[in-house]
């Protein structure tokens, strides 16, 4: 049972946390403006009557965690919240299946933005509230996860981004308060800011919420089934887009930023990264647009830009069926859903510094062919780069390429066709949300697909999300043997 304890500490903190969201759709039901309050009040019930009831079972916690209990911690509370959050999906005026409501619930945590339900045009607004709440509570909780839990748990190189904030030791803790409380600040701050901008754009205050709760997460609910496509005119998509790459940037950034240590944000390894990468894929792509369709430069260069960004910083809008720009274009957008934003950030994906880890590799490679006896040290920006980063970010890349593989089968089995599978497994695993072709493509949903292939892709969800390791470990046999 003592293992356990933090665990149910740290779930009973989320519980508690989703029963306070819970009242903002709760309150607008209540007020008239969305659907009935009733569907709140068991699941808030629920949700906090388990969070007082975890936190009695997690009293007294012990200021040390060990590597196991780091493990359970994060599994277990990505496994537990999302079901809570299910559960006015479940109770609203038209309920969802329980498939259904668990992968909706999922997909917004995990900010992989993929949907079950249509007519989104017509659906109470406490209802798109709550969807939008949950990857915006999501996002925070990425973010603390990938700073302050698994650089510990060494989890497919992110040893390589380990600071005082990353030590579970007694000494470390009241630094990595401070750092946690520093991204708080940073992530309700740029969130201000989106809303303020969506509105200032011409978005009403209902969608422009939404839609930045869906920005800063780089999550991609939309409050209408044509997604960004609702917006007319230019300017919402380069709000978008700007708000988007600051989602994609490593939120420690804003901390130094605001506290002056580092003013020039966009000299740093990973933005610079993803900023080539953006600017390559948008380029390449505009240009294929201009030759091969009626677009004018300017609506081309905007759809380009507003749907590469949406990819790679895998939000998952889109205002546009790109799967019609012809095979340039889809094979482009099939790749850059395995890019990713930054490390620390709220983006899926495998992530920039992978790469760049990658061409290091190469690079040391290349020289150690020519020169044998030589001993080559390699350095990502200031920090040296180990073996063991390297072996972990070999184990990640072969983790997921497995299960890319084992899931597409798995989907294929469901009687899906193979560009629905492999997209499917793809976005999910790296948390994008829409993937190719006339089912699941950026004009479709997921709603037709059977259960069992939701089940498959909600474990992909989760996989991703936890970068496999921290999830895959605790159903090993020497994890419980200690």
């Amino acid at each position: 049972m003592r293992l356990f304890v933090p665990y149910f500490r740290v779930a009973s903190a989320g519980l508690l946390l989703l029963s306070a969201l819970m009242l903002a759709p709760l309150s607008l039901a209540w007020s008239g403006f969305g659907g009935s309050y009733r569907t709140y009040m068991l699941p808030l019930a629920a949700s906090l009557t388990a969070g007082l009831i975890f936190g009695r079972l997690g009293s007294p916690i012990s200021t040390h965690i060990n590597q196991r209990q780091l493990f359970i911690i994060t599994a277990g509370t990505w496994l537990t919240v999302p079901l809570f959050g299910m559960l006015p999906f479940i109770c609203m005026e038209e309920p969802l299946s329980i498939v259904d409501a668990a992968f909706e619930s999922i997909s917004g945590m995990t900010t992989t933005g993929s949907t079950v339900m249509t007519g989104l045009e017509h659906t109470s607004k406490d209802i798109l509230l709550w969807r939008s709440l949950l990857q915006w509570y999501g996002g925070i909780g990425i973010i603390g996860m990938t700073i302050a839990v698994l650089p510990s748990l060494k989890s497919g190189g992110m040893r390589l981004f380990r600071t005082e904030s990353s030590d579970w030791s007694e000494k470390e803790i009241p630094q990595m308060k401070n750092m946690l409380k520093g991204i708080l600040v940073a992530y309700f701050g740029l969130s201000i800011l989106c809303a303020l901008a969506y509105w200032l754009a011409g978005m009403d205050a209902f969608n422009a919420i939404n839609h930045m709760m869906a920005t800063v997460s780089t999550g991609g609910y939309s409050t209408a089934d044509a997604s960004f496509g609702q917006f007319p005119g230019h300017l919402l998509s380069w709000v978008a887009v700007l708000f988007m790459f600051a989602g994609s940037m490593p939120f420690v950034l804003y901390i130094r930023l605001w506290r002056g240590r580092s003013p020039r944000v966009l000299s740093d390894i990973q933005v610079r990264g993803l900023g080539l990468v953006f600017a390559i894929a948008a380029g390449f792509l505009t240009i294929d647009l201009v030759l091969t369709t009626d677009m004018s430069v300017l609506e081309a260069f905007t759809a380009s830009t507003f749907n590469v960004m949406s990819v790679v910083s895998t939000t998952g809008f889109a205002n546009a069926d790109y799967g019609l720009w012809g095979p340039a274009a889809v094979a482009i957008f099939f790749f850059l859903t395995f890019v990713g934003g930054c490390s620390g950030s709220t983006s899926g994906g495998i992530k920039i510094f992978r790469f760049q880890l990658f061409f290091l590799m190469l690079k040391r490679q290349f020289k150690q062919a020519i020169h044998p006896n030589a001993v080559l040290v390699s350095k990502y920006g200031t920090r040296l780069v180990t073996e063991e980063i390297l072996q972990s970010t070999n184990a990640f890349v072969f983790l997921l390429i497995s299960t890319l593989v084992v899931l597409t089968l798995l989907l294929a089995l469901t009687g899906l066709d193979f560009i629905t599978s492999i997209t499917g497994a793809s976005t999910a695993l790296m948390n994008v949300g829409p993937g190719l072709g006339d089912i699941i493509g950026p004009a479709g949903n997921f709603h037709s697909l059977p259960d069992s292939a939701k089940t498959i892709l909600m474990t992909g969800m989760i996989l991703g999300r936890l970068e496999f390791t921290a999830i895959m470990i605790i159903f090993t046999r020497v994890f419980w043997r200690g």
